[in-house]
């Protein structure tokens, strides 16, 4: 098996560049032939993946969820039918912990030699995809404003620290959301259209609700809280992901068309992407393999 490892020397708090000789070692006495590199941007991670000859059996990214959805997107653009491995070493790992992959770099290494490849759905957002969330409003800035300096001193605590930044500047957005089989209407503080259990390393959906490959989503809509036990009510019932339905709207669908009176900002994937009034979301079922 020829296999090519994707490492990002930049996620979490860099760590992971201790171990890239081991998980070598590990995939080779597997029975694997290993290439280990280090792409600079997302252009030539992509540029990597979507050559036509020299094409590995497997991509093993090396790095956080956004490695993972970087290796995604160039997968889907250039058509590549190769499957991917997954060793997360990012500083939230919200999708790698919906997958249950073990935070042990040389531990995701033998589940990647030991799993078989699995269909997982991806998310369309205009010319881009994610492949476990895409949200606008409170604190979905901080996913992609937090400096790479402060995720590598300080992992998880970085975002809750830029997310801190942003409570003086929190606005509601008047929103109507459209799915294949409901319409709801109002001011949302936070909305996100995803397909994991853990949302920014504090959010937790029930496991249950949540299937991978089904070809459906999971939207969350969080109202905007009129008083301060609301309030209370939204951060209980977001962090026991037990929610609350006069709080917070939950929907599954394999389409959502978000009409705002304004443009706003979205995260994909904790990556910034520019928002129109209208935007489109579908769910692209079963779009890529994951082995694990």
């Amino acid at each position: 098996m020829e296999i090519t490892v994707l490492v990002n020397p930049s996620a979490g708090k860099q760590t992971i560049l201790k171990e890239t000789q081991e998980i070598q070692r590990i995939l080779e006495e597997g029975g694997a032939h290993v290439r280990m590199v280090e792409p600079r941007t997302p252009e030539e991670a992509q540029e990597l993946i979507s050559r036509k000859t020299d094409r590995p059996d497997l991509f093993v990214c090396c790095g956080g969820d956004g490695t993972l959805s970087t290796a995604v997107n160039s997968l889907l653009k250039s058509n590549v039918k190769v499957p991917l491995g997954y060793i997360p070493s990012g500083s939230t790992n919200d999708f790698a912990n919906t997958l249950g992959i073990s935070k042990d770099p040389l531990q995701a290494a033998k589940m990647i030699l030991n799993g078989t490849p699995r269909p997982l759905d991806a998310g369309s957002f205009f010319q881009r995809h994610f492949i476990y969330v895409a949200s606008f409003g409170a604190f979905t800035q901080a996913s992609y404003s937090a400096p790479q300096s402060l995720k590598n001193s300080l992992g998880h605590m970085a975002y809750v620290i830029e997310g801190l930044k942003e409570l003086p500047q929190i606005k509601a957005y008047h929103m109507a959301v459209e799915t294949e089989q409901d319409k709801t209407e109002g001011d949302y503080l936070f909305g996100a259209v995803s397909n994991s259990t853990s949302l920014a390393g504090m959010f937790r959906l029930d496991p249950e609700t949540v299937k991978l490959n089904d070809g459906l989503f999971e939207i969350t809509l969080v109202k905007n809280p009129r008083n301060l036990l609301e309030f209370h009510r939204i951060l209980s019932s977001m962090l026991s992901g037990k929610f609350d339905p006069e709080m917070i709207t939950f929907l599954h669908a394999k389409k959502a068309v978000f009409h705002c009176e304004e443009a706003i900002p979205w995260s994909l994937d904790g990556e910034y992407a520019p928002g129109t009034r209208d935007v489109e979301i579908r769910v692209k079922e079963k779009a890529y393999a994951l082995s694990y």
